[in-house]
């Protein structure tokens, strides 16, 4: 047929047949629709979906109904679909699974995640069948320490170890800091498809905010979507809160740091996140340090697992996260497991500046859990990325320690605020002035109406051999207590025969069973009485008595210390422990320093808030992320970030 010029239209040459015809005489075909994730690894159907087909019906489709991820599990097959266009709307399960991409023979479409949901994804439907493939993300790798499971729910599933792998063979494991929630994932949101997309993200929205029911398991830029609504969008409803927020965050931007470009997700890769009870009130530290041990001490089992599998690993922790990592080192060099992982990278430790030592004599903690003598011994690397600027860890000045006595000298709920404030896991600590330092102040007794320093955990530790003081005015004022000196100091006695007694019972119970758990590869017992000693592979019944010991010390001082707490390695580094001047220089760590065992980073001049790399400047970006993080992952050679 040729087109004729004084025609109204020009007629279409196409033959009669998949385009020409009318829906009623249209051909039907099939689509075979394959599902895999960014590697290629097929991935199961439990619900493929629904193709639209020009008709305007909706189709389902044939599945194997099976679970486990085999090459005809991941399959789907929609039948009698008429040819011409049509969209395929895929299932919101699994959770985190987000398509990023399908191809066919002809085209292959690349999505941010989320970007689909609305929309669906265009294709069309030939003659005989039509081959399509989905591609989704792999799911978020998350650990949740926080309350009590199965020792079998601390580790990897075989998925995930291939996952790993796969990936690179190697996995890199980020631990979140102090007073962090556990939090939830984020959402998308529903956008309005007349407007425009902007840098490759999803597209505008519309005036009044819908969100998906899906979870967003990956970073969103909040600040764009809000130049894109009506309002301005908070961060946690995008991208999370408390541990899921910290999550999402440095996931991206490792991988931004690695080479990732912000729109082709197919070289994406997960990290293992590890969310542990950090979140005891921001006045209550000694608390969450026990906590930290006792996470590190389920940390334990599965580094080992990954080191048994042959995958690299490397610890990422932020502030008192450290604790976590450093106990599950500890463990691990005590066992004997030396260079077990490839680099520990400590960013804003809030842990002391000696921590690293290998002498435990050095320790100034009154209980003995300051130092992990035997962690340095687990790790190839050991990367300290430290900052004068950070307001939380220090500083530690007469001015500070002045202002902060004064304002907490009384009972107004001014002061807890300020506390609450100053102790708080939050970027904002920078513009807090006076309200800094509060990792010196951890060691602090205050007043009764606020839970500081070693008192409160102590006696909620010990709360069934209470009391373990004596104190004078317990038993000047009759409505106070009815007891005479001499039937509390009896009492006190008393509890502590008992105390001394349950605790080196539980040193014998213990001490070879961990020892067993660790050799096997399992999760070791955890101690209760003695959890200030949870770092520790196993506590001797020597150990034990040595603790009684400062237990006592310590109660005789009524919890107060003799000696005020090391400075933050987060805040100094290993400046002051190192100067050969100096009354504590430490020989081992200068060694170390020398050695490039120990690798400092001092952001002092780029990084001002304690949680400043969350949502990170571009200059904590270029020179934390990208130099001091990402670069040092490849200078041993056999090791990177997943497959860059």
């Amino acid at each position: 047929m040729t087109p004729t010029g004084n025609l109204l239209f020009s007629p279409s040459t196409t033959p009669l047949g998949a385009h020409g015809a009318p829906v009623c005489k249209r051909e039907t075909a099939n689509v075979l629709l394959s599902r895999s994730d960014t590697l290629g690894r097929p991935r199961a159907f439990i619900d493929a979906g629904k193709i639209e087909d020009e008709s305007g019906r909706s189709f389902t489709a044939t599945l194997q109904n099976g679970t486990e991820h085999t090459p005809d599990n991941a399959e789907a097959r929609f039948t009698k679909l008429l040819t011409g266009n049509a969209q395929w709307y895929g299932p919101e399960e699994p959770k985190g699974e987000h398509l990023i991409g399908f191809n066919t023979v002809s085209e292959q479409l690349r999505f941010a995640p989320g970007h689909t949901l609305s929309e669906g994804v265009e294709l069309t439907v030939i003659q005989g069948e039509r081959k399509a493939r989905a591609i989704h993300l792999p799911p978020p790798v998350f650990i949740n320490l926080r309350e009590e499971a199965s020792p079998s729910e601390d580790l990897l599933t075989n998925d995930q170890l291939d996952y790993f792998r796969a990936n690179g063979n190697n996995a890199l494991i980020f631990m979140h800091g102090y007073n962090v929630p556990h939090g939830e994932w984020g959402r998308f949101l529903k956008y309005d498809g007349s407007r425009e997309a902007y840098h490759g993200n999803a597209p505008s929205f519309a005036k009044a905010n819908t969100w998906h029911p899906n979870k967003a398991t990956v970073w969103q830029d909040t600040a764009a979507l809000s130049a894109n609504s009506s309002v301005t969008l908070e961060d946690e409803k995008l991208n999370g809160g408390g541990a899921h927020n910290w999550a999402v965050h440095m996931e991206y931007q490792l991988n931004r740091a690695a080479g990732f470009d912000g729109e082709d997700w197919m070289p994406y890769s997960r990290i293992i996140n590890i969310s542990w009870p950090g979140d005891t009130g921001s006045t209550d530290f000694m608390q969450a340090e026990l906590n930290a041990m006792a996470s590190g001490r389920h940390l334990a089992p599965l580094l080992l697992q990954l080191a048994n599998a042959g995958i690299a690993i490397n610890l990422l922790s932020h502030s008192l996260g450290a604790r976590v990592a450093l106990t599950a080192l500890n463990i691990m060099g005590i066992i004997g497991k030396r260079d077990l992982v490839d680099h520990l990278f400590l960013w804003q430790p809030a842990v002391a500046d000696n921590a690293l030592t290998n002498d435990s004599s050095r320790d100034v903690h009154p209980l003995g859990l300051g130092v992990f003598p035997a962690a340095h011994s687990a790790a190839r690397k050991i990367v300290v990325l430290h900052s004068r600027g950070d307001g939380i860890l220090g500083a530690d000045n007469s001015e500070d320690e002045a202002w902060w006595r004064k304002a907490l000298s009384f009972k107004h709920p001014v002061a807890t605020t300020a506390w609450d404030l100053a102790t708080a896991d939050d970027p904002m600590d920078d513009v807090l002035g006076n309200l800094r330092g509060a990792y010196d102040k951890k060691w602090w007794t205050f007043p009764s109406f606020l839970d500081n320093g070693f008192g409160p955990a102590i006696e909620n530790l010990y709360k069934d051999y209470l009391p373990l003081t004596f104190e004078a005015w317990m038993t000047v004022h009759p409505q106070r207590s009815l007891a005479t000196p001499e039937v509390l100091k009896q009492t006190v006695q008393e509890n502590w025969t008992r105390l001394e007694k349950d605790i080196l019972t539980e040193a014998n119970a213990l001490w070879q069973p961990c020892i067993d758990c660790l050799r096997n590869g399992e999760r070791p017992p955890d101690y209760t009485l003695l959890a200030p000693l949870n770092h520790q592979a196993s506590v001797s019944p020597q150990m034990a008595k040595d603790y009684v010991v400062r237990l006592k010390k310590l109660a005789v001082n009524n919890w107060v210390p003799e000696q005020r707490p090391r400075p933050a390695l987060g805040y100094v580094g290993f400046n002051e422990i190192t100067d050969e001047r100096a009354s504590e220089f430490d020989s081992f760590l200068y060694e170390s320093l020398n050695d490039r065992k120990l690798i400092p980073v001092d952001q002092s001049k780029w990084l001002f808030s304690h949680s400043g790399m969350r949502i990170p400047s571009e200059e904590v970006f270029n020179r934390s992320y990208k130099e001091a993080i990402v670069n040092q992952l490849k200078e041993l050679g056999r090791n990177r970030f997943g497959q860059y």
